[in-house]
């Protein structure tokens, strides 16, 4: 398959299942916090929306910050979402390491598309970084999660050797992929559609397609999450931007207002 058909499919993946996953985060906190009615409702979309725009001026504004922020909050949501488990209980240690693994993840992402990464960072930015310092990354965050996880081994061990296959598997497609297909992938497969069940089961516990109905939920929100992208395109369509650092920027944008619910969703359950 070329690879322009790749960057196609794995666009695609992103701005459909990678979209509407998070897209009914509102109804989740609404659900969350016990209240559904229709000032409140307004209020958690408002500031919601606001977030987004304050993501958005940060980009603009102060890029390398921003995204700075966006990697090391991601990170913990990663880490998170593929480790976490309701009969965890909550601790600072148990948090520590889904940080640590997560940035594990950027780092092995970071580290075999290092050319790729540097030009995305250098276009938004407007900052070389080196090489060195995504290796240091990658060296750090490796022992820290090796270290986080022997020390909450108790909670983690029914997973171990799921999540040692789970590395396996990443380092194959890391080291053959693009930047964009195998973030699409890993984001899409291991993060997203998981993280979509998890959040049906918890807005309709007794709807016999809970899947189904989260997904007819989120498709107002996920339209408008595309207005907003197909927007930015048009208003940056005159500059330096590539549409890569712009589909990157967009996903940095809307994140930190979902990782926001999702720990909190986690917290409450």
């Amino acid at each position: 398959m070329s690879p322009s058909i790749l960057w196609v499919v794995a666009t695609i993946n992103v701005l459909t299942i990678g979209i509407i996953h998070g897209a009914n985060d509102l109804y989740l906190l609404a659900k969350t916090v016990n209240s559904l009615q229709k000032t409140s409702f307004i209020l958690l979309f408002t500031s919601y929306v606001l977030l987004v725009v304050v993501m958005v001026f940060g980009l603009y504004k102060l890029p390398i910050w921003s995204l700075l922020l966006f990697v090391l909050i991601s990170a913990f949501h990663f880490g998170e979402q593929q480790w976490h488990l309701s009969s965890y209980i909550s601790s600072l240690k148990l948090n520590l390491f889904y940080f640590a693994y997560g940035l594990f993840l950027f780092s092995l992402l970071f580290y075999f598309h290092l050319d790729q990464t540097s030009s995305i960072i250098n276009d938004l930015a407007q900052i070389q970084l080196s090489d060195k310092l995504f290796f240091w990354l990658f060296v750090f965050s490796g022992i820290a999660s090796l270290v986080l996880m022997i020390l909450n081994v108790r909670q983690l061990k029914h997973q171990l050797l799921f999540q040692l296959i789970a590395i396996v598997l990443f380092l194959l497609l890391f080291n053959t992929t693009s930047l964009l297909w195998s973030f699409s992938v890993y984001f899409v497969i291991w993060h997203s559609i998981p993280s979509l069940r998890e959040q049906a089961q918890i807005l309709y516990p007794d709807h016999n397609k809970p899947n189904v109905k989260f997904i007819q939920l989120a498709f107002p929100y996920w339209l408008l999450a595309l207005v907003g992208f197909g927007v930015a395109i048009y208003f940056f369509s005159e500059s330096t931007f590539s549409l890569v650092s712009l589909f990157f920027a967009f996903l940095a944008a809307i994140t930190i207002p979902h990782v926001v619910i999702i720990f909190w969703m986690h917290q409450k359950k």
